[in-house]
């Protein structure tokens, strides 16, 4: 099924372009590079708490109860 476009002059790589370089525009206006470095950073530990060190605490705490359960 043809659609014909409504404005005929205008062309989608142009379009294309132009929202592009309005969506950058408007990503550099919403935060700045010093936000989203705190951001990285605050989400790099959470990342690194649940990935590197919540494991290492579970082995810890299951050596300790087995541990205790030797002792009984």
């Amino acid at each position: 099924m043809a659609v014909t476009p409504i404005d005929s002059t205008a062309s989608t790589p142009a379009s294309a372009e132009a929202k592009f370089n309005s969506a950058v525009d408007k990503s550099k206006e919403q935060i700045t590079d010093e936000e989203l470095t705190t951001a990285l950073i605050d989400n790099a530990v959470m990342v690194g708490g649940q990935f590197i060190i919540m494991p290492k605490v579970q082995e810890i705490l299951n050596e300790a109860m087995s541990s205790e359960d030797d002792e009984e």
